[in-house]
C-alpha cells in the first residue's frame, strides 16, 4: 500500500508540475517588407513617387491655406499628414519656423532629435528630415522646399499608441518612403 501511495504521489507531482505555466519573455513579430511598386502622385504644383503599400487621400479643409493630403499605410496603422503651401519669402520664413517648432515641440518626451539635410540643386530642392527618438507622437517629420514658391511638410503618426522598439522597423520603412518622396519630388511652374 505504501508503494501505491508513493507511485500515486509521484504521478500527481509530475502531472501537476507539467501543467505549471512558466512565464515566457514578451516577443514581437518580425516585420519584413518586400520591395514595393511605386506609383506617381500628381498635383498641379508638384508630383512625387510613393509606395503602392500606401494610399494618398486628399483632405479638404475650408478656411485653411494650402493643399492638405494624407498618405495612409493601412497595413501598419500609420499616416503621413502632408501640407503643401504656395509661398513667398515672408511665408517661407514662417513655414520653416513652424516646421522647426512642430518637430521640437516633442522634445519633452524625446530622447533625441536628429536632423538630416538633403539638398538637390539640380531639381531646386532643400529638405530636412527630423528623426525623433523616444515615446513621441510623431517619430518622423520633414519638409521640402524650393526656397522661392513651394513648401511641402509632412508628419508621420501611428493610429494607436506604440512602443518605439516594436515599431522601429516600420518607422525605418516609412522613413525610407519619405526619403523616396523627397528625392522623386518635382516642382511644377505656377
Amino acid at each position: 500500500m505504501k508503494k501505491l501511495y508513493i507511485i500515486l504521489f509521484t504521478f500527481l507531482f509530475v502531472f501537476v508540475s507539467c501543467n505549471e505555466h512558466t512565464p515566457q519573455p514578451k516577443g514581437y513579430s518580425r516585420i519584413d517588407r518586400s520591395k514595393t511598386e511605386l506609383m506617381k502622385f500628381d498635383y498641379k504644383y508638384f508630383s512625387f513617387l510613393y509606395s503602392a503599400d500606401s494610399k494618398v487621400e486628399e483632405v479638404k479643409k475650408e478656411a485653411s491655406e494650402g493643399y492638405w493630403f494624407n498618405i495612409n499605410y493601412p497595413a501598419y496603422n500609420a499616416i503621413i499628414y502632408c501640407t503643401y503651401l504656395s509661398i513667398d519669402s515672408k511665408v517661407l520664413n514662417k513655414a520653416l519656423e513652424d516646421s522647426y517648432q512642430l518637430a521640437y515641440s516633442q522634445s519633452l518626451k524625446a530622447n533625441a532629435i536628429q536632423q538630416s539635410l538633403f539638398e538637390d540643386s539640380l531639381h531646386n530642392k532643400t529638405s530636412i528630415i527630423y528623426d525623433i527618438k523616444g515615446m513621441v507622437a510623431s517619430p518622423v517629420q520633414f519638409y521640402v522646399t524650393d526656397n522661392q514658391s513651394h513648401f511641402l511638410r509632412g508628419s508621420m503618426y501611428f493610429d494607436q499608441t506604440f512602443v518605439p522598439d516594436s515599431v522601429a522597423p516600420i518607422v525605418e520603412f516609412l522613413r525610407d518612403d519619405i526619403r523616396g518622396i523627397i528625392e522623386s519630388l518635382e516642382w511644377k511652374k505656377k
